[in-house]
């Protein structure tokens, strides 16, 4: 089917992606008759076992116009519909994997995008994905109409070959090879998804495509500031926060080897108006937003947890248990309940199988004087690394062997803070480098830290780059590393929330084995949060919305969040440099996204967001400020090897 209509005379042919050795092979041909219907005889060259099982890929084409679908070989339909939605839908999911005249990659990446395309459209009967159909998506959000307008722009290419080379024209990269596929122009959308002259008054020749032929409703009818495609998942078909949500404050991500996300959780659920309490649930995703069926997991001493979660080499799961809580729950306010948390326990971490199972008692594992634990990081080596916010310092469980915690205070601590004292450096996130090291920023200090294997601890100079209440770090696959400079949070850490609404936002550039740091202030910053490298060494920043933070009431409004793209140490946009902003300046922006905290690159090129306080967070502090809700952006981001276990590290490439 397209521009409405069937589709008689394309060449259909059925091609296998094989995770064996990455080889992708024609296996069947044929043509569609008048009905635009087509028969497929096929068989696979090898036999192979069910694990193995090629993707396959299902493409018409007549001259420059292209269809497509993507489907397991290990769950085959008899019937499948190809248009304009399934071939957007695969273009956006394989976007890191299509290549001229090829769609290959890594085996856990091409397999797990089979289901993310099925989000966004049904391969059995060419519609809407439920994902995409329904809430917290749907009318929701923007992303379906964004969604549309692009199958609009390749129904205009249906309609007329002129259109069609005027979509390969605008998504030809500068300095390269002219794009002569739509597959390949939809990729490259995805991998670059705003109009270069976006910020000007020039219009962007993809939005007037896809007016031409506007057979997908509903659609755009302005001019998006970028083209990806924000997937909204809250554990079920519901945008409301009420108490029977499945998360409430979602913190931070880790991604295990299969591509399955790991999601701690800040408060337990409940209605914006209602006392939230310290969360006590563990939650873990498909590779495709779904929620396992075990999922949540409880136990092992859940506390609040905050940015702390990490897995070790063995794949287990650690979770820093922070103690977040609505002041309520603290102070008495809440009739005291031990045995859910309240008020809440600052003073663990928590340890899980790779099947939820929990491994620490109920009261976590405390040794090594942790205190509002933040950042918790395991390296190579299974060494686990928590950040003490609370006591200004750094717990090193050697060998992920809670018996041999020991704790490493940072230059300027005191031995010993009285009960409520504030601490003076506030440790917040830790980065381990090339080297095995950590790197532990102190947000109150505005200072960055290295610690060693033996213990040792460093405080960084910067060479005259400042930083500003910093929050997350990140190392590239070089050891350079990464900083979020938030400007404006102050952690609230033993005291109150404190913030600080600097105007001044910006990363920073620290160059590995020394040498001149370096500040960026464009691409879309505006409370720069977590931070993630991908696999061309570029940065993403997680922005926690927009300020103000403090001074707010019911009136007060905010735009909408963005994420922004740099260019890093590693391949980049032609004409970009280290430290060169590719998205434009208001960020990749998105009514999905509220205020992020962490973030994460999958095996698929996914980017997953943590919508951790809703907009109107620091109005609804007292009671319940978090949000209910992770954001995933299919192809967004080159692939990286998961687990995350120190520097990331980069699949192979594949030609």
């Amino acid at each position: 089917m397209g521009n409405g209509s069937v589709l008689a005379g394309y060449r259909v042919s059925l091609y296998a992606s094989f995770s064996v050795n990455g080889d992708y092979q024609k296996i069947a041909s044929t043509q569609s008759n008048s009905a635009g219907e087509f028969k497929l005889p096929y068989h696979f060259p090898v036999a192979l076992p069910g694990k193995f099982a090629p993707v396959l890929f299902v493409i018409a084409e007549r001259k420059p116009v292209m269809l497509a679908a993507a489907i397991s070989g290990a769950d085959i339909p008899e019937h499948l519909v190809l248009n304009e939605r399934t071939t957007v839908a695969v273009g956006n999911a394989f976007a890191q994997f299509i290549q001229p005249g090829k769609i290959s990659g890594n085996s856990v990446g091409v397999r797990n995008a089979v289901k993310m395309a099925a989000n966004m459209a049904n391969p059995h009967n060419g519609e809407v994905g439920a994902v995409l159909l329904h809430k917290p998506n749907g009318a929701d959000t923007s992303t379906l109409a964004t969604f549309n307008a692009l199958s609009n722009a390749v129904a205009a290419c249906v309609a007329h070959a002129s259109n069609c080379e005027t979509l390969f024209a605008i998504t030809t990269p500068e300095g390269h090879t002219p794009v002569e596929s739509v597959l390949l122009a939809l990729a490259n959308i995805t991998k670059n998804p705003s109009f270069t002259n976006y910020e000007m008054t020039t219009a962007d020749p993809l939005f007037g495509l896809s007016l031409l032929s506007p057979i997908y409703q509903p659609a755009l009818t302005e001019q998006p500031g970028n083209w990806l495609l924000f997937l909204k998942f809250t554990g079920g078909r519901y945008s409301a926060q009420d108490r029977f949500n499945l998360m409430n404050g979602p913190g931070n991500i880790a991604l295990d080897r299969h591509g399955n996300a790991w999601v701690n959780d800040n408060y337990i659920p409940r209605a914006t108006t209602e006392t939230a309490c310290a969360g006590q649930r563990l939650m873990k995703f498909h590779p495709w937003g779904e929620q396992f069926d075990a999922s949540p997991f409880f136990g092992g001493g859940l506390s609040g947890a905050g940015f702390g979660i990490t897995l070790d080499p063995k794949g287990n799961v650690w979770v820093g248990n922070f103690g977040f809580e609505a002041p309520a729950c603290a102070d008495g306010t809440v009739p005291p309940d031990p045995a859910n948390k309240i008020p809440a326990t600052h003073n663990s971490v928590s340890l899980f199988l790779e099947n939820g199972l929990p491994l620490s008692g109920k009261n976590g594992f405390t040794g090594g004087r942790i205190w509002w634990p933040q950042a918790t990081v395991s390296d190579r080596r299974g060494n686990i690394w928590v950040a003490n916010c609370g006591n200004d310092s750094v717990t090193l469980i050697r060998d992920g062997n809670p018996l041999r915690a020991e704790n490493i205070r940072l230059p300027g601590s005191k031995a010993h803070y009285r009960d409520g004292e504030s601490p003076l450096l506030k440790p917040f996130a830790i980065a381990i480098d090339n080297r095995g090291r950590a790197w532990v920023t102190g947000n109150k200090a505005e200072k960055l830290y290295r610690i060693d294997l033996r213990g040792e601890v460093h405080e960084i100079a910067l060479n005259g780059v400042e930083l500003a209440w910093p929050m997350g770090i990140s190392s590239d696959s070089k050891g350079n590393l990464w900083i979020s400079n938030s400007d404006s949070v102050n952690v609230p850490c033993i005291d109150p929330l404190d913030p600080q609404d600097g105007g001044n936002p910006s990363v920073v550039f620290v160059p590995q084995g020394g040498g001149m740091a370096q500040t960026v202030t464009l691409g879309g910053l505006s409370i720069p949060w977590g931070n993630a490298v991908d696999g061309d060494d570029t940065l993403w920043v997680f922005n926690f919305g927009h300020t103000p933070t403090k001074d707010v009431d019911e009136s007060t409004t905010w735009p909408d969040t963005g994420i922004a793209h740099i260019c890093g140490s590693g391949h980049c946009p032609p004409g970009k440099q280290l430290g060169d902003p590719i998205s434009p300046k208001a960020g990749y922006t998105s009514d999905a996204l509220e205020r992020i905290t962490g973030g994460g690159v999958d095996p698929s090129g996914n980017l997953w967001l943590m919508n951790n306080w809703k907009k109107i967070g620091p109005f609804t502090y007292d009671t319940n400020p978090g949000g209910n809700s992770i954001v995933i952006i299919p192809g967004a981001a080159k692939p990286v090897k998961t687990p995350l276990l120190g520097a990331p590290r980069h699949f192979p490439e594949t030609r």
